[in-house]
């Protein structure tokens, strides 16, 4: 589904946003204010919106997992 895909990857950049805001409020604000707390606690909700929505989505059978990870079946050789 590439409505799917499109969700997740956007989840993920908004994750990364998040922690590289986080990065700079830590060097801006110097361990003086909440908003790298802030931004961690953002980061960490999003991470489980994706997992919350990776579950039910494997458990409708909207994703599903790719053969990828399994090894080739071998086939029987033809007589030569």
């Amino acid at each position: 589904m590439p409505g799917t895909t499109i969700v997740i990857v956007i989840l993920l950049i908004m994750m990364l946003v998040s922690l590289f805001s986080a990065l700079w409020f830590m060097f801006k604000d110097r361990g003086q204010g909440t908003r790298t707390v802030k931004a961690l606690t953002w980061r960490v909700s999003i991470w489980a919106i994706l997992f919350l929505l990776l579950v039910v989505g494997m458990y409708t059978g909207l994703i599903t997992p790719s053969n990828s990870l399994k090894p080739p079946v071998a086939t029987p050789a033809a007589p030569a």
